[in-house]
């Protein structure tokens, strides 16, 4: 079990402060690994650092718009400061709403790409040096199952966003293998999170009892389902692993036509 140990390892997860980012983080700190937990949110991340020490992890919080060059600089540095180096990065952070696209203005197409799709190379580029600096790194680029491989006429920017993730990962693959720095894509289905609410008040809709009839698995996802790959891909277990699109999805997308 040496090669999933993270002890002494540091990872920055964007969109850290809940939901999925949340419980990537716990899966992480459960082998050892330090953990900067970054959102736009200041009270989210306060509530999930302290949530984090709790468990008995090593988290700090890092307010900052990963759209932001000089947030996503700063991010970095004052990661590396408290920590003393960045290991690992997970590409989190993302909105996603559905708009026609022939309603949708030039504003929100921006905002969208600017958040889903370019805050993953800025932050991948900031990264880079430390990575370099520690001997090689893990980048894991979160992305989207369902819009990677069917069409909806309202997630056309979202769509866009997450495609561009799926090929820039394999070329920053080929990119930094030389520097021993791994980059992969882990592609989730429906997952339980404030932004995809799947029971309580707020649960999206029909669309949840669907997936649920229809997948093999017979359920959506939640966090602490994204643990153990998540481990895996942040680990030396996954050395030889680089360039991969990485389908997490419970069957969802093999089985619903």
């Amino acid at each position: 079990m040496k090669f999933f140990d993270l002890t002494g390892k540091v990872a920055i997860i964007t969109g850290g402060n809940g939901g999925l980012g949340l419980g990537i983080a716990k899966g992480l700190a459960s082998e050892g690994c330090a953990v900067a937990l970054v959102g736009r949110n200041q009270e989210k991340i306060d509530k999930a650092v302290a949530e984090m020490g709790a468990l008995g992890a090593k988290a700090i919080g890092v307010q900052a718009d990963v759209s932001s060059e000089d947030d996503v600089n700063r991010m970095v540095k004052e990661t590396a400061d408290q920590l003393g180096r960045v290991d690992i990065l997970f590409n989190n952070a993302a909105i996603s709403w559905g708009i026609p696209p022939e309603k949708m203005t030039l504003e929100e197409w921006d905002k969208f790409i600017a958040i889903d799709l370019t805050s993953c190379w800025l932050c991948a580029k900031a990264c880079y040096p430390e990575m370099v600096k520690a001997g090689g790194g893990k980048i894991i680029n979160v992305g989207s199952a369902i819009t990677t491989n069917k069409g909806f006429g309202k997630l056309v920017h979202y769509a866009a966003a997450k495609g561009g993730m799926d090929h820039m990962t394999q070329s920053l693959a080929c990119a930094w293998g030389k520097d021993n720095i791994q980059v992969n894509a882990l592609l989730p289905g429906l997952v339980h999170t404030e932004m995809m609410p799947c029971f309580g008040p707020n649960k999206i809709g029909p669309v949840v009892d669907y997936i649920e009839k229809k997948t093999p698995v017979g359920r959506y996802g939640m966090p602490e389902d994204f643990e153990g790959i998540s481990i895996l891909l942040s680990s030396e277990a996954s050395s030889f692993i680089t360039g991969s699109i990485i389908v997490a999805d419970g069957g969802m997308t093999v089985s619903i036509i």
